[in-house]
This record gives structure tokens, C-alpha cells and sequence, in this order.
């Protein structure tokens, strides 16, 4: 069966081997994928985001395009998100200034490209000059390479998404252009190219000189030929083979198989799909089998000729009512394919008492940070490290139905079984008085006031008591950077707090001064008290202005979107549509760093939540 490699291992593996770095400072993970989102929209079809927009009403003059696209970027891309990671970015200052410095520099190179072309071109209309060229451009644009050698035990289709592909306007040149914020070597950037060039050549037909735009902070733009890609055309393959697992010596671990489906429902549920796609001007084909998940089924797709990606999600309601689902189809990106996700017709339910076994097999003895998510298609665990600073706090929402309840008792459940009493303390608020009764009496709660019932005991004691622990912590723990180094190294056991509130949006509907008050509290455990091991996640079912803030949404930088009423809620949630056509009862999309990634929760019955809720210690310290 061929081997599925995305592009990012190959690139991984071209660095690892350079060896040798260049002089550019490295970014985090965190900025790079925020750079690519941002020139993904500058380049995209939105109206309000695209450069079209910044450039419509510019003087003709390459100063006045250059600074009507560098406000465009920080108004528009850039300041939302660094204000809403602000807490994930806080101790990256000096990499958040290259960053910038960056994304400038990127501002001037492409209105440069943009004016001199108008230059040439002589046009009196600038919309319509501006409008030619977003067609040249195809901003994340999926790639895929099918190649075997004769001593491979198997071919290899290697699959990725170039930044953009773009032709030099005025010129038949075709470039693709890869944005790196961190370190690079001559000898990589070259096999880096190489292996784009293949993939441009094998999808498109369109193979010529390549350009490699490289922003360290500063601006460094390389010209490959032809003839210079041939060179390390070979090297390239053989890493592939290596990497991929198929040359004859290699014995690679095996990896989760997708579960392909011979199923007839299946198969036809895929021509449905294909012909729905070719009657709405989207023509695709299969790319692979189809990944039959516990609740969709995920249809790889090669898109035809001159489609756009926009085509196909302009269409969604029509092909919802072509094959009689009761949501619309999620339609994105996996692996450098385009992928449609589509309801299966019966689905299966997760079961939380099916992965307690893989839960208990973990280290308790120091305790753990990680949060259980869900489920991903190949049914593999996904977690959330609350330690980590893009996943400290998290806002939860999800509509009647959601499962967004049924979500926070089996994140609990996972929080109890991977710790013990003496590393984990809850503090759970519980508005409508019917979520976390089960823990009544729980060894795991902070202490036997720790369910907070808000008309009996004001939140905003709660919240004011974890902040002055908060700063008790950082007393006790100077010259540490963070709680868990602290225990590590002195073996003292102070135990991770996490806040636990369903129905948050109750607590907005106060008076202002009280509502401020929350505000006040929530902002600056926020900002603060992830070193100090202490954690919020709040849930609410109707995610608006009023009940996520401004500072709200900038502190709690961690996603779980249920379903939700509509694309507005959505955007809130997880800056991206989607949550709104989810299908309930645990169907979530996670957003930290990178695109939302779909899961679906864990369900955990009655009973077992009973029996797990109720002992005393969940499991021995080993």
C-alpha cells in the first residue's frame, strides 16, 4: 500500500541532516504558524483581509502601497492575534519583535512585487489590476508527489501545502515562495526547493526557476534554476525512502493504519459526494480511502484543474442537501490534502471506560498536566499540557446537545486518573447546581467547599482566594521559572490547581461592578498563574460580546468548540466557521497553535462516572 509522508517530515529530516545552521535567530512554533496564517489571508479571498482591500484606495506610489499594507497587516492579521495569545507569547518578547520586524519586511517585498508590476502594466483601473493578480496567486495551495523507485518495497506519495505559488507578474516564471522564520543552511534551503519543485512539476505541469523567500528577521530572497534542482535530485529521493520507510534494509516502526471501509454504503456516500462536487463547478477525485472515523467519514480529495478552494466552500449547504445530511460537510486541510468530512450515517460512541486502561498505564508519581481532549479519527488520545502557555486556561462552549457537559466530566475524569489527591486539587463552580454532584466528598477537591454553588458563596471570593494563592506560589517558588521545576527538584508535592466553571455565562448576567469584578480576577489569573500551577477553564453554551470580552478572550488562549449556534459563535470560539455544522454529543474542534483540529469526546456513563467520581484515591502512586 503506499506510504502517506507529509512534507513536514521531510523537511524535519533535510534540517536534521544539514546539521549546520545559517545566522537567523530561531522562532517558536508559535509565530511561524502565525506568520503563514497571515500571508495565507492576505492572500486570500476575504474581502476585508486580502491585500486588495488594504490597496484599493492607494495613491500611486510605492511608499503609500507599502504603508497602506504594512497598517492593512497589523490591523487587520497581525494585532488580533497577538493580543489574543498574548499570555502564549508573554516570555517571547525579543522573538515577538523579529517576528514583526518579519512580517514588515514581508509587507514591503510583496507591495514592492505588486507596484512594479502595475508600473509595467500601465493600467488605469487599479481594482481590476489588483483582482488579475489574486488569480495568479494560490495561497495554500495542496501539493502531492507520487514517486518509486525499483528497489523500494513501495511507492510514496508525499503531500504538502506551499505558502504560495505565485508567477512573476509580466513574466511566464513560475516561483513558489516558502516563508521561514528560523534558522536555515544553503544546503537544506536547496533540497527544500528541490522537493517543492517536484511537487509543482507533478501536480501542475508548471516547472521552472523557483524562489525561496527566507525572513530572519530580515528579507533574503534565493533564485534556484533548473538545472542547480537537478543536482540534489537524487539525495532528495533516497532521504524520501528513508524517511518513508522503503528501502529494502529499512524496519520503521509500524504506524495507526487508517480504517479504510469496503463498505457499499460508504463507496456510494463518495459518489454522491463526487458528483456533487462536479454539479456545483468543483471537480475532485479520491485521493485515497476514505478514513471512516466514530462520527464522519473523511473523503481525501485531488481538486480538478483550475478549481479553487473557495468553490467548494461556497457550496456547502447545496451539497448537505445533495446527500441528505443533517449538517452541512466540514470541508479543510489534513496533510496537505483537501478533505471533506462528512456524518456517518450511524456513528459509533467513544467509550471513556475504552481508553482508562491506556489513561492508567502514565507516571502519576509527580502528577500530570495533561487535559484528555478526545478521540482523532484513527482513534489515538489527544491531550492538552496545561503547562504549556498556548493551552494554560481554556474557554469551552457548545450549544443544548453539544456534549459540552459530558466533555468537562470526562476531561475531569481523564485529570483524576492521571494524577492523585496530592498532585491535583479541583475547584468546581457550578451555577445550575447539577454538573459535578458526583464529586461531592472527593478526596481530589481543594477542599469541602471546593463545589461552588455562586447563590451561595460569591465567585468573586473564589476567584480573589486563588489569587492570593497565586502569589503565595510565586513567594515560594523564586528563582523557579515554573511550579512543576519547583517540585522536581525539591520533591515537595504542592499540588496543580484548575478552576472548573460550567454555565460561565451566568455569572456575566450580574451588575456591571460585579461583572468588572470577574473580569478583573479572571485577567489576571490569567496572565499570572499558569507558572504558579494554577489553571481556569471556563464553559458557557452561548459564546457572545458580552460573556467573552476582550479580556476574557486574550486569557483563556485554549479552544473547545462544540456545536454552536452559528459561524458568529464559531469565530468567537476558534477564529474559524466549522463549529456551527459539528454534530453534537462530543463533535469538537480544539484550537491552540495551528488550525482547529477535529476530535470527538469520550463518553463517560453514569455509572462509571459514579464509581470514578466517588473513590477515595482514583489510583496508587507508583
Amino acid at each position: 500500500m503506499t506510504v502517506s509522508l507529509p512534507v513536514r517530515e521531510i523537511s524535519g529530516e533535510i534540517y536534521r541532516v544539514a546539521k549546520q545552521a545559517g545566522d537567523g535567530r530561531p522562532s517558536t512554533m508559535f509565530l511561524g504558524q502565525i506568520f503563514h496564517e497571515v500571508f495565507a489571508e492576505l492572500t486570500s479571498s476575504c474581502s476585508d483581509r486580502n491585500f486588495q482591500s488594504a490597496l484599493i484606495d492607494a495613491d500611486p506610489t510605492l511608499e503609500d502601497w507599502q504603508s497602506k499594507l504594512r497598517h492593512h497587516l497589523y490591523q487587520k492579521l497581525v494585532g488580533p492575534r497577538l493580543r489574543r495569545h498574548h499570555n502564549a507569547l508573554q516570555e517571547s518578547s525579543e522573538q515577538v519583535i523579529d517576528f514583526w520586524s518579519a512580517v514588515k519586511d514581508l509587507g514591503d517585498w510583496f507591495a514592492d512585487v505588486l507596484f512594479s508590476a502595475y508600473e509595467k502594466s500601465k493600467s488605469s483601473n487599479t481594482e481590476a489590476f489588483l483582482q488579475g493578480i489574486a488569480e495568479g496567486i494560490d495561497s495554500e495551495e495542496p501539493l502531492s508527489w507520487e514517486l518509486r523507485q525499483p528497489d523500494w518495497t513501495d511507492s510514496v506519495r508525499v503531500h504538502g501545502i506551499a505558502d504560495c505559488i505565485w508567477r512573476i507578474p509580466q513574466s511566464e516564471k513560475w516561483c513558489l515562495v516558502e516563508f521561514k522564520l528560523g534558522k536555515t543552511s544553503p544546503e537544506s534551503d536547496l533540497a527544500q526547493v528541490c522537493l517543492y519543485h517536484h511537487l509543482l512539476e507533478n501536480q501542475t505541469g508548471k516547472a521552472g526557476p523557483l524562489a525561496l523567500m527566507s525572513f530572519k528577521p530580515t528579507k533574503t530572497e534565493q533564485f534556484f534554476s533548473v538545472e542547480q534542482l537537478k543536482e540534489v535530485q537524487n539525495s532528495l529521493i533516497a532521504l524520501i525512502g528513508s524517511v518513508a520507510g522503503v528501502l529494502p534494509t529499512a524496519t520503521p516502526d509500524p504506524l495507526p493504519k487508517p480504517k479504510p471501509s469496503s463498505s457499499e454504503s460508504i463507496s456510494q456516500l463518495g459518489k454522491k459526494l463526487l458528483a456533487a462536487l462536479e454539479e456545483y463547478g468543483a471537480p475532485c477525485s479520491l485521493s485515497g480511502d476514505p478514513i471512516v472515523g466514530p462520527t464522519f467519514i473523511r473523503f481525501p480529495l485531488i481538486m480538478g484543474t483550475k478549481v479553487k478552494y473557495s468553490t467548494l466552500t461556497k457550496h456547502v449547504k447545496e451539497f448537505q442537501f445533495r446527500l441528505g445530511l443533517d449538517e452541512p460537510p466540514i470541508i479543510g486541510a489534513s496533510s496537505g490534502r483537501v478533505v471533506i468530512d462528512v456524518q456517518r450515517p450511524k456513528r459509533d460512541t467513544v467509550l471513556f471506560t475504552d481508553l482508562e486502561a491506556d489513561l492508567k498505564k502514565k507516571e502519576t508519581s509527580f502528577g500530570s498536566s495533561n487535559i484528555l481532549l478526545g478521540v482523532d479519527l484513527e482513534g489515538r488520545l489527544h491531550f492538552a499540557d496545561l503547562a504549556e502557555p498556548e493551552n494554560a486556561h481554556m474557554l469551552v462552549a457548545g450549544t443544548t446537545g453539544s456534549g459540552k457537559t459530558e466533555w468537562i466530566r470526562s476531561a475531569i475524569a481523564s485529570l483524576l486518573l492521571l494524577n492523585t489527591p496530592e498532585t491535583l486539587k479541583l475547584i468546581l463552580i457550578d451555577p445550575k447546581r447539577n454538573a459535578f454532584h458526583e464529586l461531592k466528598g472527593s478526596p481530589f477537591l481543594d477542599n469541602e467547599n471546593s463545589i461552588v454553588y455562586p447563590d451561595e458563596q460569591p465567585v468573586a471570593e473564589v476567584l480573589e482566594m486563588l489569587v492570593e494563592e497565586m502569589e503565595e506560589r510565586y513567594r515560594m517558588i523564586e528563582g523557579y521559572d515554573h511550579l512543576a521545576e519547583y517540585v522536581q527538584d525539591t520533591g515537595n508535592k504542592i499540588p496543580r490547581i484548575i478552576c472548573i466553571c460550567d454555565e460561565y455565562m451566568d455569572l456575566m448576567l450580574q451588575d456591571s461592578a460585579q461583572r468588572k469584578e470577574l473580569e478583573r480576577l479572571i485577567s489576571r489569573l490569567g496572565a499570572k498563574a499558569r507558572a504558579a500551577g494554577i489553571h481556569l477553564i471556563l464553559a458557557t453554551q452561548r459564546p457572545d460580546k458580552k460573556t467573552v470580552t476582550g479580556h476574557i478572550s486574550t486569557n483563556l488562549p485554549a479552544r473547545v468548540g462544540l456545536k454552536l449556534d452559528g459561524g458568529i459563535e464559531s469565530r468567537m470560539i476558534i477564529d474559524a466557521n466549522g463549529a456551527e455544522n459539528l454534530l453534537g454529543r462530543g463533535d469538537l474542534l480544539f484550537k491552540s497553535i495551528g488550525p482547529p483540529k477535529r476530535l470527538q469526546s469520550p463518553y463517560l456513563p453514569p455509572e462509571a462516572r459514579n464509581s470514578l467520581f466517588k473513590a477515595k484515591v482514583s489510583i496508587p502512586v507508583k
